[in-house]
Parts: C-alpha cells; structure tokens; sequence
C-alpha cells in the first residue's frame, strides 16, 4: 500500500486525454475512486470509464488486469468491462502529471446500479454466487506472471503478513478475538492449503465492485475493478465473496448458504474446499480490520477508516456466538456434501439393526401415545407446565394394567413453539431454533435408562439453565467400520454420576440412569431425551437439543433420526386420525353384523413384521396365534414374490405354465408316495369342499363321517360337516348324511391318556357310525374327514393309534380317509412336516390351506391318481382362480423361507421351550389343568377344579384379554371355550417364547392367585 495521493487530473484534462489517446469526446463525469482516478464518459450515446492508474501501480499489474478483460471476452462471459484500445493500437496511454508518470486505460461502462444501493435478498445472494462461480470458471487455466503477490495485503493465500496488525485493533475484545482467529487459522486451516486448487483470482466481490439489473436488482449484471486479482486458493474466491455477502445481513446462515449454492452450481467445489470456506471468510474479515486498524493508526485524522470496520467487527462478533463446526456443516451442505462427512456411513450403520431397549419394558411393546404440539391436543399443557403431569395420566386407559407403564412420545424433526428462553434464541438469525433433534418419552420420574448399545462415556454433565437439559449423558459409540457417534440422555436424575464416570465402558444394557423430577431436569415433565448425534461439533458437556427448520437438512445430518436406534414403528409418532372406535361405528354400519372382532378392547391393526402386528398407535402386540402367516406377516422374500409375479402375469389353468407345474412337484415331494395328483384352490374351506366331493365322486354316495367338535370351512357344505358350528347357537340339526364320532379328547374325553388302547377305544365309535350308514343304506359311508390334531376342539392331539385304527375301519368299509392339515401342516409339529405323520398314516386325500400361502388366498387338495382318475367322471373340474401364477409364485416361497430359515427344526426347539415353560406355569397355578402341544400348535386348558375338570371359561376370556393389554395376542378355541390357543407364526422363537411365558404369568399371579 502507498501513502502517496491518487491522480487529480482536472475535468478538462480528463477529456483531453480521452480525446486524444482514444478519440472520445463527450461529457465527463469523476467517479468515486480509492487509489485511481476513475471518470465516466459518455459519447455518442455510449459510456466508458477513463481510468488514470496511480503512479505507484506496477505496469504489469495493470497488463494483467487487460490480458483477463481480454480473456474474459475471448470465452464469452458476460458482465464484465471490455477493454478499449487506443487510437495507436495500444492498451494503455502514457500521460503526465506535475512531473509524474501515469497509464491511461478505457473500458466500457456497465450498466446498473451498484448493489450497494440494492435491498439484499436470498435470491439476489444466490446469483451472486452463481455469477462469481462462473467467473471463477472462467479464469480456470488463465495465468499471468504478475497474478504471483507474495506481499499484496489483500492476498488472502498470504493473510498472515497482516497478522502482526492485530495489535493496532484498539477495542481489547475484538483485538482478542481476531487473535484467536489467527491462531485457529494458522493451526487447522493454513496447513491444509497447498492440498487445494489454485488459480487467479479476482479477490474484490465488495457490493460496490457488483452491479445489479435496476429492473430487477436480484439479477447481478455486471463485476468491475480488477485491481485486487492475485495468484492463490481457488477457494479463496467464494470466501471473499461472502465475507463482503454477509456483512449486515440479518440472517447470517440464509445468506451463506444462498451464496454457496449459486457458487457451486456453477462451479463445483471439493469437499475441503467446503470445510474450509467458512475460516477463510472469517480471516479475511479479521485480514479486513487489522488493514484498516493499520491504516487508522498511521492516518488517525481519517475517521472513516474506524467507523467502516464497524460492520465487519460486528460481523465477527456475531459469529464468536455460534459453533464453527455447525457452520462447517451448513458450508458443506451448501455445497452439495453431507453436513458431517460420515453422516450417510452412520446412518446406513446403524439402519435395519436391532439395539436393546432404552426402557424395559421394552419401549416397542409398550402402550404408548403420540405427544404432538401442532394443536392435536388443544387442552394439552406445555411439557414446562407442571399441570401436564395431571394430563398425561388422565390419557391412560383404564384398562391398562397397574403394573405396566404408560409413555408418552415426542417426535424428532417435531416444529415446537416451547422453546421460549434465550438459550434458543440466535445472534446470526432471526430464526429461533424450535425443531427437535431427539425423541422425548415421557414416563414417570425414577424410570430406570439403559444403554441400547455398547460406549464409552464421553460426558457427565449438569446443565443447570431453564428449559436446559438437567442431567446430562453423552456416551461415544463407534460403527463396525470404526466411525464415532454419539448418543445424548438428557433430563436424568441426578443419580446418573455415580452410574456413569468420563472414558468408562458401558455395555448394551448396562442402567446409566433415571428420568430425572422437575427440580432436576431443567424444568419440564419428566422425561428423557434421547439422540444421536454424528458430530458434537464444537459442544462439551451439552449439544443442542433443537435446530432451526430453514437449516433443517443440516440438522438433520448432525443429529440423525434417533429412531435408527429405538426402531419404533412410525405410527409411534403419530396419531391416527381414524382410531378404533371410529372404524368399529363404521364397521357396524357397513359388514354383516355376524363378523365379530377380537378382544374387549378392539385393535385396529396396520402393520405385520415377523411374529409382530403393529397396532395404529405403533405398539407391538406379539402374534401368538397367526398360524395363517405360516413364516411371518409381510415375510419379504414372499411379499416380493408376489408383486414380482402380478407385475408379469396373473391368468388361469387353462393355459400352460412350468409354474404350476414345478409348485406341485415340489409340492408332493413333502407327501408320502402316492399322494402325487394335486387341485389348486383358494381356500380351506374350498378345499375341503373339493375333498368331498372327490371322495363322493369316486366312491359313489355322500355319508360322511366327522368327529365331534370338528371344524372343517365355512361354505353350507362344509358347515354340514362341522359339528363345532351346527351344534352350536345359530345351527341345525345334524344332516341325514353325516355321522358324528365322539371326539378323541385323552384329557376331558370318556378315554384319558395317550396310550394306543385309549386311542382305539375311540376309533371304535368311527365303526359306530359306519355301523350306522350301513344299517340305513346298505352301505358303509364315503369319507371320513378329521384335521390331523383338532384345532377349533382345543388343540387336541388324539392318543396313540387313533387315527391308524380309524382309517382302517373307513378303508375296510370302501370309504376315503381324508385328512385336514389346513391348521396344522407345513412343519408345525416341529418334529413332522404334516401332523397326520404323528399318527404314523398315510391318508388318501390331504387338504391345505391356511399356511400353505402365508395369507394369500391359496388352498390345496392333494390326492393319489387313482381317486383323480375316478372324479374325472365328465364333469369337468375348473376353478377361475385356483392354481393362479401368482398364487404359484406365493407357495413356492413359502417353502422356499420354510427350508431355507430351517423353520421346521425351529418350531420343534422354540416348541419344547414353550412347553416347558407351560408345565412350570402349571405347577404354580392349579388353573391350567391341562397342558399339550407339539412344536407350535399348543394349547393350556383352564379348570376350575382339576378332579372335577370344571371348565374356567370366563378366566380363559380375562386372561386373553389382560394379555391383549400387555402387547400378547392369543385366542380360546375348545367346545367350552376354556383352551388357551397358542399357534404363532413359524418365526417365532426363544425370544418370544420368554414374552409369552413371562407375561402370561404375570397375569396368572395378579390375577388368578385364587386358583
């Protein structure tokens, strides 16, 4: 910099000199000007600008300004002077003043006006960067020998030359923060420099160097004055354009990121360049005062020199009060990049993983309610009212048992006018940060934290401020592929220090605290906060718990969804605006009145995962009674398989397709030989239609012979042979046509015990009513027809020999032994794929269904050649959707998820587990009178008194019902309704095994304790 005086050519000489050197004539005007002279002139209609170079400027500083005017028109960019030549050719003129030397230079006038004079937007902001961007763009590959400034003040690649000047800052407090800036700038950011690109630049995008459309002063017309271009960090350019950008701006982070956006749309930046912008712009503030202060010190006369730092000490002063490394984060997603670099690797980490439970019970089982601030709940205090305690109890159902707990949810990303207190209010932004970053649940105080995954504590803290957190935990954790994160624990008791210490290890599990009371937590409804965070930014002890909702996507790249570790079903944030009492209204008037609905308290279920239904609250009820979704609601490799195969083709059998084909192969190769011809259905209750009729077509008369209590479809034809439904209310008197065998029950039946000779002594009465049909026709009957274990009669299995002795006496009689495995094949036993192989017969006809589809509308009749050929009588045998492509596609993979998740074998251990864990139950409580079951087809049969065997069937209904509440759905079956029904889906294992166990005894202890 020079002290010496800028040129003061008079007007007339000014003229002169265009006149002469250029050959311009017209009107002249001085422009306002630093270190040149700088004059408007306009001729003929067009205006110039005569710049009259100071004599102290370097000739080659003024050829490199003309060589980038030149390559600037040379690539076409528009917006920037073009250079006039002089009437000798030349660039430059020489012209003399008092003895000194100067160069004289022309260059066309841009229009518009200055954007100092424009009102800032954002979008104004943005083309700025766009229109600096693509300068910068431009100038990629320009060079000049004089573009090298080692010693140029304003060279922000050489910032640390003024550094020294920081002790002309005369104010202690920005003196102090500038050196802090420095000492940051020299330690973490000039290291990383040489890595980064570099190119000239034009360092000096100050709202008087830009011009703006003065019909629409969003759009950026024009940039003038070279005079600051220099050699160094591409990055550089950005940087200075938005120290100049922010300057006044009321909302620092709007300001950034427009720039930012528009810069990099027009040309890239790398991922470096994007952490490091921010510190590059706040030293070349910090570079901007110490100049100034310089200056001022020298010139102390020059007043100006203090009063125009004003604006960028402010600046800095208002960003001291915000975190760098969040600014970091907003420039690197600004540019295209994640807000934290390992943001996506920790989110993908951690997605699709099951953690423990933060509290126990386990937070996915327990009944829950949405907490909504957006006016769901105009009564609802704030969480900072001590009368929301009072409120949120009285949400509690009151069928709920005493014991269980009862949470509250407040959602992440959740827009929240609560914060009221200064600590979210924000010197760079109107904005107040009032959006969620964690997810609150709300439970009484003293409820017991746990860890839902192994760390190391990184803090314990207590934050003491109003509406703070209270007590405070944040525990490091690490990804398989060694990436940190962090977990937060806020509003904890005060207990949480003597839980957990700073660097000591915590394993998944492990009590690291409890909710913390009012007095303790920061003010609000006990409760805790929960988060995860990739970064802890600039924090220690503490971390924001809410962010601002224009800022929302880099919020939410530092402080992820914490629900990847919760895994709690959506609707757990939600809140249904269709409950269950409005569909049942609904339902009532809309679906015959003879459909009932499950459970006391009505479930209206939205989702299946697994052995799971999700309820529309997003509670997890344990499925132990599914058996139609054999592998698993919404088994994926099945819902695939379905969608895969509609997407191609869905028609009947009456064209050819290797799908059906290779579906019954595979198929009968689970059934003895000879069981080898297969008809494909829709439903049980079809396929034990078209067992009958099989039978009956082949032997040539109708007597069926069925056991007592036996439930076999829901057509008239199969109602007829199912005495569970005409003996009952609403039923009729047994058809001509159907015998009823007494029911082979070793446990309530005239027959007690397992043994073959109870097993016979109950086939005899099959020989009763074959006696019967004979007796009445001449004949003996078609069919006998029995499931394999009764299912509907109690989870019954027969004695020994039952089944052996029976089919005997059908088939002595000319009569076809039909089995119903439509409840209880496909590998439920555990131990046999079919049940009938528990009885150690083949049948002549097999019936599934149920299981066979997993849910999908898929049933099946198999049957040896002989009989098929017998019912091929002429009357042709179609069904419109039976044996469907997608049905095909449905029953292939659930064989395929049967055999490849071994779920055979799993049934056969998780059953013993069950069984054992029954028994144990039995013998503390005299109410289960009974118990049976073989892999996951079992049963619990209530008494009142075992000698008398007196059923307990208002205590088998309580007791489903309180298990409902307790997240365990299981059902009652038997002709006294006394039979607790467990037939979970295959995928049910030890884990559920011990839910069902554990929870089933404890409502046998509250609420059996008198048997």
């Amino acid at each position: 910099m020079s002290d010496v005086a800028p040129p003061a050519f008079p007007l007339q000489d000014l003229k002169s000199i265009a006149n002469r050197h250029f050959g311009l004539s017209g009107d002249i005007v001085k422009l306002v000007s630093e270190r040149d002279q700088n004059a408007r002139l306009t001729s003929d209609g067009t205006s110039y600008v005569l710049k009259i170079a100071h004599v102290c400027e370097d000739p080659e500083q003024l050829d490199m300004q003309n060589a980038v005017l030149a390559h600037l028109a040379a690539t076409g960019f528009e917006g920037t002077p073009r250079l006039c030549r002089t009437l000798a050719g030349d660039e430059t003129a020489s012209v003399d003043k008092d003895g000194a030397r100067h160069l004289a230079r022309v260059v066309t006038w841009l229009e518009g006006d200055l954007l100092s004079q424009a009102p800032r937007t954002l979008a104004q902001l943005e083309n700025l960067g766009a229109f600096m961007g693509q300068l910068t763009g431009r100038l990629q590959g320009f060079g000049h020998p004089a573009s090298f400034r080692p010693d140029f003040v304003w060279s922000l690649d050489h910032v640390g030359q003024v550094q020294a000047w920081s002790k002309d800052i005369s104010d202690p407090g920005h003196r102090g923060r500038v050196e802090d800036l420095f000492l940051r700038y020299n330690t973490l950011i000039a290291p990383r420099l040489p890595a980064l690109r570099a190119s000239v630049l034009h360092q000096d995008a100050n709202d008087n160097n830009v011009i703006v459309d003065p019909a629409d002063t969003d759009r950026i017309a024009g940039l003038i004055d070279f005079g600051d271009m220099a050699y160094g960090r591409t990055i550089n350019e950005l940087a200075i354009t938005l120290a100049y950008a922010v300057l006044d701006a009321d909302d620092i982070y709007g300001a950034i990121r427009a720039v930012i956006k528009g810069f990099t749309g027009t040309f890239p930046i790398t991922e470096d360049e994007a952490e490091l912008v921010y510190d590059l712009m706040r030293i070349r503030l910090a570079a901007s005062v110490c100049i100034s202060s310089n200056q001022a010190k020298k010139h102390p006369d020059n007043t100006y020199l203090t009063i125009s730092q004003e604006p960028a000490f402010q600046l800095l002063d208002r960003l001291a009060s915000v975190d760098p490394a969040f600014m970091i984060a907003l420039c690197r997603k600004a540019a295209g990049y994640p807000a934290i670099a390992r943001a996506p690797a920790v989110r993908s980490a951690l997605a699709g993983k099951a953690y423990g439970p933060v509290l126990f019970p386990d937070l996915k089982r327990t009944p829950r309610m949405a907490l909504l601030v957006d006016g769901t709940y105009p009564d609802m205090p704030l969480y900072s009212d001590r009368s929301f305690d009072a409120w949120f109890e009285s949400r509690r159902t009151k069928e709920l048992p005493s014991d269980l707990p009862f949470v509250g949810l407040g959602p992440y990303g959740e827009k929240r006018d609560v914060y009221t207190s200064e600590q979210f209010a924000d010197p760079a932004s109107r904005e107040r940060r009032n959006r969620h970053l964690g997810v609150d649940i709300f439970a009484p105080a003293g409820t017991a934290v746990h860890a839902p995954l192994a760390g190391t504590v990184q803090s314990v803290c207590y934050n003491p401020a109003e509406l703070d957190y209270g007590h405070t935990l944040i525990l490091r954790h690490e990804t398989e592929a060694g990436e940190p994160f962090f977990t937060l624990y806020g509003h904890l008791g005060e207990d949480v220090f003597r839980l957990a210490k700073p660097g000591q290890q915590i394993r998944a599990g492990d009590l690291i605290g409890h909710f913390g009371d009012w007095h303790e937590n920061g003010g609000w409804s006990p409760h805790l906060h929960f988060q995860v965070m990739t970064d802890l930014l600039s924090q220690t002890g503490n971390f924001f718990g809410v962010g601002h909702s224009s800022l929302w996507d880099v919020w939410s790249d530092i402080c992820i969804d914490p629900n990847l570790v919760l895994g709690l079903p959506a609707e757990s944030y939600a809140v249904d605006p269709h409950p269950p009492r409005e569909l049942l209204e609904r339902r009532e008037k809309t679906l015959g009145p003879s459909l009932s609905v499950s459970y006391r308290n009505k479930l209206k279920i939205v989702r299946g995962k697994g052995p799971w239904l999700i309820d529309h609250t997003g509670r997890c009820f344990l499925d132990a009674v599914n058996n139609i979704t054999h592998v698993g609601h919404c088994h994926p490799h099945v819902t695939e398989a379905i969608g895969r195969q509609a997407a191609i083709l869905n028609t009947n059998t009456r064209y050819l397709s290797e799908l059906i084909l290779d579906y019954s192969e595979r198929l009968t190769k689970k059934l003895p030989e000879g069981l080898d011809t297969v008809f494909f259905v829709n439903s049980g209750s079809e396929a034990n239609e078209l067992a009958l009729r099989i039978a009956r077509t082949a032997i040539g008369r109708k007597s069926t012979v069925v056991l007592d209590w036996a439930y076999h479809g829901n057509t008239g034809g199969m109602v007829d042979v199912s005495p569970y439904k005409f003996k009952r209310a609403g039923g009729y008197p047994k058809p001509d046509f159907v015998e009823i065998a007494a029911f082979p029950d070793p446990y309530r039946g005239d027959h007690k015990g397992m043994s073959k000779e109870a097993g016979e002594a109950y086939a005899c009465d099959v020989d009763r009513c074959l006696a019967s049909f004979e007796a009445a026709t001449g004949s003996g009957a078609a069919a006998f027809i029995a499931e394999s274990v009764s299912g509907v009669g109690g989870q019954v299995f027969y004695p020994q020999g039952y089944l052996a002795k029976a089919y005997e006496m059908v088939r002595a009689r000319g009569g076809v032994c039909i089995a119903d495995e439509v409840q209880c094949g496909f590998g439920r036993m555990g131990a046999h794929f079919w049940a009938f192989e528990l009885q150690g017969v083949i049948p002549d006809i097999v019936v599934m269904g149920k299981p066979i589809g997993n849910g999908h509308p898929l049933a099946a009749v198999v049957t040896t050649r002989e009989l098929a050929e017998k019912f091929r009588n002429g009357m042709e045998y179609f069904n419109s959707f039976g044996g469907n492509p997608v049905s095909m596609a449905v029953g292939m993979a659930v064989l395929d998820v049967i055999e490849n998740e071994n779920l055979q074998a799993r049934a056969a251990s998780t059953g013993d587990y069950l069984m054992a864990g029954f028994q144990a139950l039995a013998k503390d409580h005299e109410l289960i009178g009974n118990v049976r079951g073989k892999g996951l087809f079992c049963g619990l049969e209530l008494v009142r008194d075992r000698r008398s065997i007196a059923p307990a069937t208002s205590e088998a209904g309580m007791i489903v019902n309180q298990l409902r509440e307790r997240g365990v759905l299981i059902s009652t079956d038997g002709p006294l309704e006394n039979v607790l029904k467990i037939k979970p889906p295959m995928v049910f294992g030890k884990e559920e095994a011990d839910i069902l166990i554990g929870e089933l005894g404890d409502t046998l202890r509250q609420h059996c304790q008198v048997f």
